[in-house]
């Protein structure tokens, strides 16, 4: 009987509205939802108990969404949004302490484990009796109770995500009416406290798609912006809502006009609360089919260079085309660049944030700002924006205003900014969206503009003197991306852009002095290898270049046009092997033979083409330098290294150390595959250096060296690989 509902038979005058509210906790169902919702459309209730119905109506979402609603429309605006902020930094601080709590039971196993070998140690416990037992357990296996709990895990943390996001766009869809109902001179106050609140909890559920769209639907709402709705997103989980009523009166509104630039502060509260939603969606963006981010450093070369494009390869672009989680991101993107618009941001403004050095963060509670002056952007988030912009311009020929990005100063402060101290390591561990934003930017500015100016002398010593100090940090932190990104594809976009700054540059003598710095000081072989192609574009710009060639013949000096260059980098470049593996141990000498490879055959490379070049090998006088350092103190002493390691595989010295031989049996085909592949490398070494010995007895430097049986006699019938 609908008399006999609690609900019912408790309504206020019958009860008071703090009784009824502890009835409606006790007896508040999922069945009772709909009695509940008729219930609220008495205005005069829901403003009185509203407040305190948000916390017992969020554990039975998603079938509470209309009530939730209810209390957004008719409850007190004032009341009903402090409450739906202290359960949005509820959700925020979820993390910390589950964080706390998986430590704690980390702690706790480690002590039990190590207080159990103590035990067995003493003899205690017997291993097999404790073996026994936990095999045993209750009847079952440990493989079973291993299963049973991969079982529940993977059925609860879905279940708990799903909750957490439900929770989360309930509470955002209440913000979006409640903070259109308050009325008062300084509503910013309440907008502040809020949008705090939602950046925590959203931190926690940003991977999903939903959540975002909640955070730019939010936006968007209390922007005035009246733009239709993007499509709903199709969800199993979600009921549908109808479209609500109209909302009740602020019943504590003030008629008074707003306070002195309260619609600026509002305004920028909510510009800036979006770069920080783009920093956090940027950064939650994660791999995806071998794409992280937006992938816009990718997308550019293959649209700038399509010739590049391996046929059948399936390219960055593609991906995004055809990918649906790839191309939701493109869309997200969209989204966020038309909030962009709708509040009016300055992409200058974004540069000058993005540029800006890092403040010290104030300790203690912060005051509500008061002014928009005092409203900060996102560093980070602002980088994402401006990066968002370009993209549509560049990628999508989008109408975009792009501001003045410059090589100096502004994109040497970005890099500065976000990828940290070179002496201190740590460069490449930067998040992969960051890192893609950055390349991209440079790839943008670097293709769009003249980087340094060349037009005089006086021009040239002055950006040669001046910003010496901002050229070679940011060529030193974008070169160490290219030696330690873990993704291939940025790591090769680095290493274009890295080359393209560097050879832009006037000053021969500051490109040389890098390059020097490089092969001198560099710990990393892969990037000893880059510093060997930039030396190898350099000499052949020399002699190519209509510009250097016709400095050359003024008589200007150049120093990558005689042999000043590498006289000087001889010693850093011919390095004798033997030195390498001096007071190491046979596996030692050979895992540091291996790591040097990339180095030995890039410079082995550079030396057979200033060996073919007539041009090349007569203006940096190849003949004195290859008698100093050619047979005896690199291609003999490298050569001989290749070989005693390829015969120490080969008799199972190197490689397969203490394999039985019964295993290496049964292992048969495999076994003999995997030592092919760990003599490949060395086969090819052997076989470039023959290459570069067979080119030097063209010019009659020297007798041929041993070349042992890797194509005696066969130097000049193949081909050299370009090995860069």
């Amino acid at each position: 009987m609908a008399d006999e509902n609690p609900l019912l038979k408790a309504l206020p005058p019958e009860t008071d509205y703090i009784s009824y509210l502890t009835i409606l906790e006790y007896n508040l169902t999922a069945e009772q939802l709909p009695t509940l919702h008729r219930i609220l459309q008495d205005t005069t209730l829901t403003a009185n108990i509203g407040w305190d119905l948000v916390h017992l109506l969020l554990p039975l979402l998603p079938a509470s969404a209309q009530c939730l609603q209810d209390v957004a429309r008719l409850g007190n605006p004032r009341e009903v949004v402090l409450k739906a902020t202290e359960l949005l930094e509820a959700i925020g601080e979820e993390q910390e302490e589950e964080q706390d709590v998986e430590d704690t039971e980390e702690g706790e196993t480690a002590d039990t484990r190590e207080e159990t070998q103590k035990l067995k140690e003493l003899g205690i416990v017997d291993n097999e009796a404790d073996e026994d037992s936990s095999d045993k357990g209750t009847g079952g296996t440990a493989h079973d109770d291993d299963d049973a709990a991969r079982t529940s895990t993977n059925v609860e943390e879905p279940s708990k995500s799903s909750s957490k996001m439900h929770k989360f766009t309930a509470l955002l869809e209440m913000l979006s009416i409640l903070h259109p109902r308050i009325k008062t001179r300084f509503p910013s106050r309440f907008l502040s406290t809020s949008l705090q609140a939602v950046l925590p909890a959203y931190s926690q559920v940003a991977r999903q798609p939903e959540a975002t769209e909640a955070v730019l639907g939010l936006i968007k709402t209390l922007s005035g912006t009246k733009r239709p709705k993007l499509p709903p997103r199709k969800s199993s989980s979600m009921v549908s809502v109808p479209k609500a009523p109209d909302s009740a009166p602020d019943p504590e509104g003030q008629d008074d006009a707003l306070g002195v630039d309260e619609a600026g502060l509002q305004r920028r509260l909510l510009q800036s609360f979006l770069t920080f939603v783009a920093e956090g969606y940027m950064l939650s963006t994660t791999r995806e089919e071998y794409v992280s981010g937006l992938a816009w450093s990718q997308r550019y070369q293959e649209k700038l260079r399509p010739e590049k494009t391996i046929p059948g390869t399936t390219t960055a672009t593609s991906l995004f085309e055809n990918d649906e989680t790839l191309h939701e991101r493109d869309a997200t993107t969209g989204h966020i660049l038309a909030l962009v618009r709708d509040l009016k941001m300055d992409p200058q403004e974004l540069v000058s944030a993005a540029t800006k050095p890092e403040e010290e963060e104030k300790e203690g509670d912060q005051e509500l700002p008061s002014s928009a002056s005092e409203v900060a952007l996102s560093r980070m988030g602002s980088l994402y924006l401006l990066a968002t912009i370009a993209a549509s311009s560049v990628l999508f020929d989008a109408p975009a205003s792009l501001p003045p990005l410059n090589f100096l100063p502004e994109f040497t402060a970005i890099v500065n900014n976000f990828l940290g101290d070179p002496s201190m390591g740590g460069i490449g561990m930067e998040p992969e969206p960051l890192v893609d934003t950055i390349l991209f930017l440079g790839f943008v500015i670097t293709n769009t503009q003249q980087i340094f100016i060349s037009d005089s002398t006086v021009e040239q010593e002055l950006v040669t003197t001046k910003d010496d100090e901002g050229f070679t940090p940011v060529l030193q932190r974008l070169s160490l991306l290219s030696a330690n990104m873990p993704s291939p594809s940025m790591r090769y976009n680095a290493h274009l852009l890295t080359s393209s700054i560097l050879h832009s540059h006037p000053s021969h003598d500051l490109r040389f002095s890098f390059i020097r710095d490089t092969l001198e000081h560099c710990p990393y072989e892969n990037l000893k290898a880059s510093a060997i192609g930039w030396l190898k574009d350099e000499l052949l710009a020399a002699t190519t270049d209509p510009e250097r060639v016709a400095n050359k013949e003024a008589m200007l000096p150049d120093i990558f046009a005689n042999e000043d260059a590498l006289t000087e980098l001889a010693p850093f470049i011919f390095v004798n092997v033997d030195t390498l593996m001096e007071g190491r141990s046979t596996s030692d000498s050979y895992e540091a033979f291996i790591a040097h490879q990339p180095f030995y055959l890039a410079v082995l490379n550079l030396l057979y083409l200033l060996l073919l070049s007539p041009t090349l090998y007569s203006d940096l006088e190849m003949a004195e330098l290859v008698e100093e350092y050619g047979h005896t103190k690199f291609l003999d002493p490298l050569l001989n290294a290749s070989k005693k390691f390829r015969e120490k595989i080969m008799t199972g010295e190197l490689g397969y150390d203490g394999r039985e031989e019964a295993d290496v049996a049964m292992a048969g085909s495999k076994y003999r595959e995997e030592k092919t592949m760990e003599l490949a490398p060395l086969k090819l070494l052997g076989m470039t250096v023959e290459e570069v010995i067979g080119a030097m007895a063209k010019h009659d430097i020297s007798d041929l060296a041993e070349t042992g049986d890797e194509g005696q006699g066969s130097h000049d019938d193949r081909p050299m690989m370009d090995l860069r």
